[in-house]
């Protein structure tokens, strides 16, 4: 019996102290370092030469009136205490300053920010992989997947999604740190991890449960909760735990903040219309789905919308979740990177998986950054395991390892190339999505710039076929009803669109013009004060103020208007009209002439100018 007892304890003594991983052949590291760099390039450096897209660009950068100023001591104020856009993430605010201050509105150059950014992430993850595991393949493999796939994309090519790049450098050099931290304990070491992570919360909040990703990694795979866990094992989990402490003090914070500015964004959707268990039943299926889409990376699209939960795929996602955590419990001791992977993957995308839902997509390809890292390792180290104690296999494991990444890697530099432009992007996800009213609405306002108006209108009546409450379309097809000169419709649809959204500045500027072709110019002007004190930048609402003014015979008050339009926008032709008609009715005779030559100069088929000019040459 005591020979028994002795040779249990005997065989569970290497589980549990953490062992040493195997010195990785450093000569290996720089040939690797450059490969990822080199493939990377291949990649992403096609969006130096790509613009802005239509959505979220025009709200973070490009329209944006606080960066105009570039990186002052008011702006980098306003960084750290806006809740603007629903979101409170100043650190990537800075960056866009940073940006402006510069490059200017340089949309290559911000590719080529979040490009570095992605590059420098992958390597600090390969670094702090090789350093924990000592398999130097198998965290290439890894890092590998990281850079390539398709699925990040979106976190790379997307100028607005630098909160994505730049958390996630942070996340890294978090990770890199730690494993620093581990090997040689101290304050300062703990004090940097500390600094890292708050950096990444700064920006983007979805870090907030990263320091379990370090709990999970002190169990593998650095062993600092060897399994079983034997004597002391619950005193070293907790003393494990009480480490990530103030970590986890910094995540709470910034989940507070970050629910607080969607929340006060009206982002947060309320509970009343989506039920919790509806909301439950999307989060597995989105769980599921991101796997799917890992490992066959088809229809990637910027924006999911959300659906009804069918019963039968809740099941199947359901059974699958249950699958691969029972496999992760039963093989915890002989394959501990099963459960560890698989616990990172579920555990950073709980933020995002829609169990407080926030916006109106079922899933993004963004989301998978992070969490992809943790399904990564559990499958490579699987694979690799298996073929490992089998000689005959590792030619094949190697040769499908390699497949795979080059295959993923010509898929990202097709998905890439949808980043272009508006229309390109747009196009392609109403290709491989059904009833996406908001990208249909979005590409609406595409082609109506590009002046294809009945283009325009059809797409916003589709999206409207699918969302007959979504204001923002009926907002647009009133507006371009008005252009169209269809101003019976447009009434009708530009008030439907207030009483869905009261306080649309569009539709309030839009209802403003249509007031003053019927003459009713008092309440034209109320509707176009409250466009301009909702949209304080526009100056199609200056312009049109100025016009209903001289009307109304406010001709200082016009002037004034059309001035602070051209200050906003100097080549705006109406605004130039409508000034020089406000000076012809004050008698600036030669003023409101040259205002009248100055539209005619680039529009010379401008009959109202044609017609002041030549009224005031008549005098």
């Amino acid at each position: 019996m005591k020979k028994r007892k002795l040779g249990r304890a005997a065989a569970s003594r290497p589980q549990q102290v953490a062992a040493e991983p195997p010195s990785p052949p450093k000569r290996l590291l720089i040939p690797i370092c450059l490969t990822l760099a080199a493939a990377m390039l291949a990649v992403y450096l096609q969006t130096a030469g790509y613009g802005y897209v239509a959505y979220d660009d025009d709200q973070y950068v490009y329209e944006n009136p606080i960066l105009k100023a570039g990186l002052t001591a008011a702006n980098l104020g306003w960084a750290f205490t806006t809740f603007y856009y629903a979101n409170w993430h100043p650190l990537t605010w800075v960056s866009y300053l940073l940006d402006q201050q510069l490059f200017g509105l340089q949309p290559g150059a911000q590719h080529m920010v979040n490009l570095a950014l992605h590059l420098a992430s992958t390597l600090l993850l390969f670094l702090a992989l090789v350093r924990m595991t000592g398999r130097t393949w198998r965290c290439a493999v890894v890092a590998g997947i990281f850079a390539l796939h398709p699925l990040h994309v979106e976190s790379v090519a997307w100028i607005s999604e630098r909160k994505d790049a730049l958390s996630t450098f942070f996340e890294m050099l978090t990770l890199w740190l730690y494993v620093r931290y581990v090997a040689a304990p101290g304050v300062r070491r703990y004090l940097a991890v500390a600094l890292a992570f708050a950096c990444s919360l700064l920006s983007k909040p979805m870090a907030v449960t990263f320091p379990l990703v370090l709990l999970l990694v002190d169990f593998w795979p650095l062993r600092r909760l060897p399994w079983p866990p034997g004597p002391g094992g619950a005193q070293k989990a907790l003393r494990l735990a009480w480490e990530k402490l103030p970590l986890l003090a910094m995540a709470a914070g910034a989940s507070v903040l970050t629910f607080l500015a969607q929340r006060g964004y009206g982002a947060v959707v309320s509970l009343n219309r989506l039920p919790v268990e509806a909301r439950a039943a999307n989060a597995a299926i989105a769980y599921a789905a991101y796997i799917g889409k890992a490992i066959w990376p088809a229809g990637l699209a910027v924006l999911y919308p959300a659906q009804n939960p069918a019963p039968g795929a809740t099941a199947a996602a359901l059974l699958l979740l249950a699958g691969i955590t029972a496999l992760g419990l039963r093989w915890i001791a002989s394959r501990p990177y099963l459960l560890a992977g698989w616990l990172w993957y579920a555990g950073m995308l709980v933020p995002v998986i829609g169990l407080v839902q926030v916006g109106v997509q079922s899933m993004a390809d963004r989301y998978t950054y992070v969490p992809l890292v943790g399904l990564s390792m559990a499958l490579v180290w699987l694979v690799a395991d298996f073929a490992e104690k089998r000689p005959a296999l590792h030619n094949l494991a190697a040769g499908l390892a390699l497949a795979a990444l080059l295959l993923w890697t010509a898929a990202a530099y097709v998905q890439t190339g949808y980043w272009r432009n508006s229309r390109t992007l747009f196009e392609h996800t109403l290709a491989v999505t059904r009833n996406n009213h908001i990208i249909e609405n979005n590409l609406g306002v595409i082609v109506a710039r590009d002046e294809n108006p009945a283009e325009a209108m059809a797409l916003y009546r589709a999206a409207l076929a699918h969302a007959p409450d979504y204001a923002e379309a009926h907002s647009n097809l009133g507006h371009a009803l008005i252009k169209a000169g269809q101003l019976d419709e447009a009434a009708r649809q530009v008030a439907e669109a207030l009483r869905l959204q009261p306080n649309m500045a569009l539709a309030h500027g839009d209802m403003g013009v249509l007031l003053a072709a019927r003459g009713d110019y008092p309440a034209a002007r109320a509707q176009l004060e409250e466009s301009a004190r909702l949209a304080p930048t526009d100056a199609e609402d200056e312009s049109n103020l100025c016009f209903v003014l001289v009307h109304l015979g406010s001709l200082d008050q016009a002037i004034a208007h059309c001035h602070r339009a051209l200050k906003i926008s100097p080549d705006l032709l109406n605004a130039h009209f409508n000034l020089g008609s406000a000076l012809a009715a004050q008698g600036r005779k030669d003023a409101a002439a040259a205002e009248f030559r100055r539209v005619l100069a680039a529009d010379p088929n401008h009959a109202g100018a044609r017609g002041g000019l030549a009224a005031l040459e008549s005098r």
